[in-house]
């Protein structure tokens, strides 16, 4: 659904921002191959605009931009950059459609960036760089970095001086995520009243655990766009919760929500990829929002889901249960007698040499939440090609690998880790982080092979390539 074309009017328009917003999070580090699988969900989810990147951080970075514009097809992408001509420059040579220049004018920004600026030096930068951008053809979005604590007249001046060289789009950054709804509310009203022409897009933080309720009070207020990233991914506490603004939405009657599948997808995929997946009470997402176990809500939402349920779980892809995990509480419960397994049993497994003994999983021990197996790798002539094709979990996981011989020794393997394969002699462990293609080959001597996975179910953690997700 492009910005332009798709949205009807007045229907609040959201650009995602998690590619470059949630690469700013102390996990956040997508690959281009993730990047596109992001951009590509989110096009689908119908999001009016992508943001991404820096392309003037380096070659790396404008090529990723480069290849989620390819990747949103219809869907504009938007990049960043800071008012220097060279920054823009790389925006526009980076393919996308739009930029996002940003400058911070109050006296913090001033003193800790541009120390020996004035606010007429400043101005000038606004004019130079927004001309600029329109004569690459770049559209332009113009945003005072930490609007939230500048003073007003200074803040229109900015986007006023914005607009006049050519910003179809000036952004509202409550970049410290201080503000309460009331005092977004009022600040979004005089910036429509100020500066009537350009749409009013707000970017706000959720240091205080408010980004979706000022958002609501932003559009309230006449802001035509708001930023969101997938699972709030951002920097600190994160921004604006896309799949929580959206359901929002939807429950409001504003916008209608894509399809639940694609936002649980979604919201999977960058937990899994930035190594930061939603708590379990995280609205709309979270692992436990639509369980209920006390025995009087159990009882109601049977008889009625209303009664405790302000969402229908089908509309954002999830399900209700009523069924309460939990540890055994019997100690004698925590110990188990290992069972064998078929190579079947596990999804990318083929037969292979030696047996398998799952040593722990939530069939054993309901909850456990990890999933541990052990294998015994005899001596052969012969090992194969391998009986492991390439996987990726939603969690961490862990090779360890035991040789037979003294010290651990004696036990030959190759390792995939993403694009690359490490010979590896025991006595060794390979750490693999969520979201990294992984498998492993053996190649000589005997010894045995543990895998420990963070999920309770393997076949559950695994995240499919992007062709088969649907």
């Amino acid at each position: 659904m492009a910005a332009d074309a798709g949205t009807a009017p007045g229907t609040p328009r959201i650009i995602d921002s998690t590619l470059r917003e949630g690469m700013q999070s102390a996990h956040g580090r997508m690959t281009v191959e993730q990047s596109v699988e992001i951009a590509t969900l989110l096009a689908a989810c119908g999001v009016d605009a992508i943001e991404c990147g820096h392309p003037a951080i380096d070659e790396s970075e404008l090529l990723r931009v480069s290849a989620v514009v390819d990747a949103a097809g219809d869907v504009p992408v938007l990049a960043h950059a800071r008012a220097h001509l060279a920054d823009i420059e790389a925006v526009a040579k980076a393919g996308a459609q739009w930029v996002g220049i940003f400058l911070g004018v109050n006296e913090t920004s001033r003193r800790s960036r541009l120390p020996g600026w004035s606010l007429a030096d400043l101005f000038g930068e606004i004019d130079k760089s927004v001309a600029h951008a329109r004569r690459l053809g770049l559209r332009v979005r113009f945003t005072v970095e930490d609007s939230s604590r500048t003073a007003t007249d200074h803040l229109v001046e900015a986007y006023l001086i914005a607009v006049e060289a050519g910003a179809e789009r000036i952004c509202f950054a409550d970049t410290l995520g201080v503000m309460e709804p009331a005092e977004v509310r009022e600040r979004v009203r005089a910036l429509r009243r100020l500066c009537p022409g350009p749409d009013v897009e707000a970017h706000l933080h959720d240091d205080r655990g408010l980004s979706t309720a000022n958002a609501l009070a932003a559009i309230d207020a006449g802001a035509t766009w708001v930023s969101t990233s997938v699972n709030g991914l951002g920097e600190r506490a994160g921004i604006t919760d896309y799949a929580a603004l959206s359901a929002n939405l939807h429950h409001r009657g504003a916008r209608p929500l894509p399809d639940g599948g694609l936002l649980t997808e979604l919201s999977r995929r960058v937990g899994a990829y930035s190594r930061s997946m939603p708590d379990h009470r995280r609205p709309v997402v979270g692992r436990d929002v639509f369980h209920h176990v006390a025995k009087l809500h159990v009882r109601a939402v049977e008889r009625d889901p209303g009664s405790y349920e302000w969402l229908e779980p089908s509309a954002v892809g999830r399900e209700r249960s009523t069924e309460r995990p939990s540890l055994p509480s019997s100690p004698e419960r925590w110990i188990v007698d290992p069972k064998v397994i078929s190579a079947t049993e596990l999804r990318y497994h083929r037969a292979g040499p030696g047996e398998r003994y799952v040593l722990v999983d939530n069939r054993f021990v309901p909850g456990a939440g990890q999933y541990c197996i052990a294998r015994r790798i005899p001596h052969l002539d012969d090992y194969g090609s391998g009986h492991v094709d390439t996987h990726v979990h939603h969690c961490d996981s862990l090779f360890i690998f035991l040789g037979e011989e003294e010290g651990y020794r004696g036990l030959s393997v190759e390792v995939t880790l993403g694009d690359r394969v490490f010979p590896v002699a025991s006595p060794a462990s390979v750490f693999i982080p969520s979201g990294v293609a992984h498998g492993y080959r053996v190649v000589g001597g005997a010894g045995t092979y543990l895998n420990h996975v963070l999920a309770g179910d393997y076949n559950s953690s695994l995240l499919d390539p992007m062709e088969s997700a649907r």
